[in-house]
Parts: structure tokens; C-alpha cells; sequence
């Protein structure tokens, strides 16, 4: 009776494993064919031939398995016409890297999801605790003629080439790097068009202080004609010096309309310093003053040549 109920299970067990689409067994034996063949616990042994043993041709399941090994196998047909259970194990793995694949894709997209709430919070605590005068270190991330623009990590603000550098001359990629940390502060901020003005506390002394502390009103300076303006001519004190001499004081000859018809760019000239305005860094000359003393130069045969 008990041999009965016995056998009775075992087939109600076997038919149960009908409806299994997908089995895992151990590993019997690996033919030369590379056919492997599975012991699943079924009245039949499972056999998967070598062609759905993986999409790579050249795979040889003989490097991955072995007798005794448990494989995992998704079911094609229940006889195969010679007894075995037809199984394939490429199917199954494709399917698992699907299942992967798709599972991946679902955490990326939460990843992402998560990414943008987190920045979009950093980026309202950023523009909370803005002011004015805040020290922040970035990175430089673009030179262009006119600045440059540092990554504050939240955004990116712009400090003008007039606060990296005394002179407008000088070339900002000779002074900075994109890519290099920099410390800057705060100057100006506008929260609704998302806009940041930077300053560079490394900037220092303006040098033209220490180039003009060493000149005094009536000091008599031997200068370099560099530029034209409608109301007077600048002259070259020193490199990095300049000064202006306004129209009224470039000769007493005449009333001067314009400063080119006295003057050359790149005429030497003695002038006499009669202005320093340390606050708006501005230094007034008069050539006027002196007028005639610059015949080393030139200058007393030009204006004699202009009273021809």
C-alpha cells in the first residue's frame, strides 16, 4: 500500500514538472558534441544541444561547467523524440540579462530621479545663502577675452578680466588655467536671471600706487607720447604710467583744437607733473610749462615748424 501511494506522488511529481517552463538540474555529463546533459529529478534527463548552449558559436560549455555542476536551463519541448527533455540554456541566460538589463534601467532612472531632487535642493540652498562679500572656491571652467567663468559647483559665475588683472594688456590664459581652483568673492548677484559677478581677493594692490608714490606735483618727467582723446594727449610716465596732458596744457602758442596737430605718438617730451588724484588714479602733466625745453627731443623745432 504504501509502495502505491509512493509511486502515486512520484508521478503526480513528474506531471507537476510539466508545467515548468524553466528547470534546474545538475550537470551529468558533457558530450564531445558539447551537448550537456541534466538530471532535474524527472522520469527523462534534459538535454541541451550545443547550439542553445549560448549565441556565441565558439563557446565551449566544457570551460564553464562540469559533471556535478548545477545549471539552470528554460524548457522547449518535453520530448525532444528520443526520450530527453530539450532544454536551452541560451535562452534562459538571455532572458537573465533582459531581467538585468531592465532592472538597471529601472534603478538608473531612479538614480537620475534622485539626482535632480537632490541638485534641485542644493540649488535652492545655494541661492538662499548667496550675499554679497561670501568667499566660495571653484574651478575655472572657460577663459574668453573679457573673464573668466568659475564653477561654484551649483552654477557658474563670471569674474570680469577689470578684477583678475591691473593691466588691460596683460593676457588671462598667461595668469590662469581652466581646470585650476581659484578663491572668489561675491561682488553682485541676481537671484531671478540666475547671474553671478565675481571678485578675486588675489588681485591685490593696484600697482599703480606704488608707481605713482614715487612722483610729486612739480616733478619734472621726461615722457612718451602713447594716445589721443579729444580734450588732450597721454603720455608714458614710466611702463605701467601714464598721465594726461589736457589740450590747455600743451603749448601757449596757440589754442590747441586738437592735441595731434602739436603732437606725435612716440614723441619724447619734458612735462611737469601739476596733478595727482590718487582716488581716481589720474596724473595731469603740462608740457605748456616747460615749453621749449624739449629740444633734445625735437620738440623745439616741431613747434617752431608749426609757427612756419
Amino acid at each position: 500500500m504504501e509502495e502505491e501511494n509512493f509511486e502515486k506522488l512520484y508521478k503526480e511529481s513528474l506531471n507537476t514538472k510539466k508545467f515548468d517552463k524553466r528547470i534546474t538540474g545538475t550537470v551529468i555529463q558533457i558530450s564531445s558534441k558539447g551537448e550537456i546533459f541534466v538530471d532535474f529529478k524527472y522520469k527523462a534527463d534534459g538535454i541541451i544541444p550545443r547550439k542553445e548552449y549560448s549565441d556565441d558559436e565558439n563557446k565551449n560549455p566544457k570551460d564553464e561547467f562540469k559533471p556535478g555542476d548545477v545549471i539552470t536551463a528554460d524548457v522547449l519541448k518535453w520530448n525532444d523524440g528520443l526520450g530527453n527533455v530539450l532544454l536551452s540554456y541560451k535562452k534562459y541566460k538571455r532572458e537573465e540579462y533582459q531581467k538585468i538589463e531592465k532592472e538597471q534601467k529601472i534603478k538608473h532612472a531612479e538614480e537620475i530621479k534622485r539626482q535632480k531632487i537632490e541638485r534641485a535642493k542644493n540649488i535652492e540652498e545655494f541661492w538662499n545663502n548667496i550675499k554679497i562679500g561670501k568667499t566660495y572656491t571653484g574651478t575655472i571652467s572657460k577663459i574668453v577675452d573679457y573673464g573668466i567663468f568659475v564653477d561654484l559647483g551649483i552654477t557658474n559665475g563670471l569674474a570680469h578680466k577689470s578684477e583678475l588683472v591691473w593691466d588691460r594688456n596683460e593676457k588671462l590664459e598667461d595668469k590662469f588655467n581652466v581646470g585650476d581652483e581659484i578663491e572668489v568673492k561675491i561682488k553682485d548677484f541676481n537671484k531671478e536671471e540666475r547671474k553671478i559677478s565675481l571678485e578675486y581677493p588675489l588681485k591685490g594692490e593696484n600697482p599703480w600706487f606704488a608707481k605713482a608714490n614715487k612722483y610729486e606735483i612739480n616733478d619734472i618727467v621726461t615722457c612718451k607720447v602713447v594716445k589721443f582723446a579729444p580734450f588732450g594727449a597721454f603720455v608714458e610716465i614710466e611702463n605701467g604710467l601714464e598721465g594726461l596732458v589736457h589740450n590747455s596744457e600743451i603749448t601757449g602758442l596757440r589754442r590747441v583744437v586738437k592735441p595731434e596737430d602739436e603732437l606725435q605718438l612716440g614723441q619724447t617730451v619734458n612735462a611737469k607733473i601739476i596733478n595727482i588724484d590718487k582716488e581716481k588714479l589720474k596724473i595731469g602733466l603740462s608740457i605748456k610749462e616747460l615749453e621749449g625745453t624739449s629740444a633734445e627731443y625735437g620738440y623745439e623745432e616741431y613747434i617752431s615748424g608749426k609757427n612756419k
